[in-house]
């Protein structure tokens, strides 16, 4: 009676222990991971994005003239180099001029005989001791020669090659001991008395400009000074079959400091470039990384909710700037939006801000 007692108890004791541990176990959640994310307030980054549109662009001297000789020849000096400064009317190159010296000494030789004959016949022609058209003939035959020395002497001229006007030797495509052939750029010569910044614009922002609008420069060469200019060329034709066009800023260089080649940021200040270009204070301007795409083509971004949660919200979006993407709607501008880690998040969420 005792042994069945005890295993009574036992039995009972565990069957307690069992019932407490299912009734713990219904008493357990899942418990959700929080997501930690970043985020930006709206109503103070909208302040200050989209007010300037900004451009990486890249300096071009104003005019560029390939130097040719029009003459072929050996090249015998050569004395210019690449990033030399010119000045107009400088010797830049020589060709060879012996052959071309000893064609005009044989038609100059021709050129006297010619004369001294024409003299002679006009003297006898004067007496009447010879008929007119021998006269005309020998004249004739005196300026021929004359007209053939004065063409020869100028390729004597033109194996010289002058700078047309002052600015820098921007390439060097041959050098001296080559043959020149007529035509053929030798050098090319850069006028950077002002240069040009070529600017590509997306093609939905092109129409935004007009010769004429105003632009700041900053050349990272030079530090962070800007300098003013104004566009002077809209292109018209896309670059490569891209969806881009260049845009020509006109810079003045009388201290000749603006190089070709130099790598610049272009702002267009808000107001410059047309209404549609102006961003007003109200709208809505948010980092592109953080709109996305669902699966049935609509805009979406995440903010954060209250009770510290992501909420999904669907947007409609506008301009595109260099520095985010307009929101036409969908927002109010009060939102804290989040810019990082949405990648893992689901509407309703739970996040944790990282500050």
């Amino acid at each position: 009676m005792n042994h069945f007692n005890t295993l009574l108890t036992g039995s009972s004791l565990l069957l307690l222990i069992s019932i407490g541990g299912c009734s713990g176990n219904k008493s357990q959640t899942p418990k959700t991971d929080t997501i930690r994310v970043q985020a930006i307030n709206l109503n103070t980054a909208s302040a200050t994005s989209g007010n300037q549109l900004v451009y990486n662009g890249t300096l071009q001297a104003d005019k560029a003239v390939d130097l040719s000789f029009q003459v072929s020849g050996t090249i015998n000096s050569f004395p210019v180099q690449t990033g030399d400064y010119v000045k107009k009317g400088q010797l830049v190159a020589t060709v060879d001029e012996t052959t071309y010296r000893n064609q005009y000494n044989a038609q100059m030789a021709q050129a006297k005989l010619a004369e001294e004959n024409y003299k002679r016949t006009l003297a006898v022609f004067e007496k009447g001791s010879v008929a007119e058209i021998k006269m005309l003939e020998a004249k004739a035959n005196y300026e021929q020669a004359s007209s053939s020395a004065r063409a020869t002497y100028q390729n004597i001229a033109h194996t010289r090659l002058y700078a047309p006007q002052s600015g820098f030797i921007g390439e060097k495509r041959t050098e001296a001991g080559a043959i020149s052939a007529p035509g053929q750029p030798v050098a090319q010569l850069l006028d950077t008395h002002s240069v040009d910044v070529l600017v590509a614009v997306p093609e939905n922002e092109i129409n935004l400009y007009k010769a004429g609008n105003r632009a700041l420069v900053k050349i990272d060469a030079l530090g962070n000074q800007p300098l003013e200019g104004r566009i002077s060329e809209v292109g018209v034709l896309a670059l490569n079959n891209s969806a881009n066009y260049n845009i020509k800023v006109k810079l003045a260089n009388a201290g000749q400091e603006l190089r070709p080649g130099m790598l610049c940021k272009v702002t267009f200040p808000a107001g410059t470039a047309g209404k549609a270009a102006q961003k007003s204070n109200n709208e809505i301007v948010v980092p592109l990384e953080a709109v996305q795409v669902d699966e049935s083509g609509h805009n979406f971004v995440y903010v954060i909710a209250s009770g510290n949660k992501a909420q999904r919200k669907q947007v409609e979006t506008g301009a595109l700037y260099n520095n985010g993407m307009a929101i036409n709607s969908g927002l109010t501008g009060n939102e804290q939006l989040i810019t990082s880690g949405f990648q893992k998040l689901a509407d309703q969420s739970p996040v944790t801000l990282i500050k």
